[in-house]
């Protein structure tokens, strides 16, 4: 994934305690930071408070509607249509 620059202000006491953990656990504020927001990100989805981004629904979307036409029992008995017979 490409990164973008951004640029925000902290609480001084937000920026002491960054620095704290990148000393702690070697690792870059910027990771911190990222890693903080994506984990965020994560429970928002969970919680569904934000749209999940999925590939293989847009494509399916995608179709919707694209024919015209047909039975009109065909989402009912679409099994007969499919396989020549009734499925349960």
């Amino acid at each position: 994934m490409a990164k973008v620059r951004y640029q925000m202000f902290l609480e001084a006491e937000q920026k002491q305690n960054l620095e704290k953990i990148q000393r702690d656990f070697k690792i870059s504020v910027a990771e911190i930071i990222r890693n903080a927001i994506d984990s965020f990100l994560s429970e928002l989805k969970v919680k569904k408070k934000l749209p999940v981004k999925d590939d293989m629904a847009d494509k399916l979307l995608s179709i919707a509607g694209a024919c015209k036409g047909g039975p009109k029992d065909l989402s009912d008995r679409h099994d007969r249509y499919l396989y020549g017979t009734d499925r349960k």
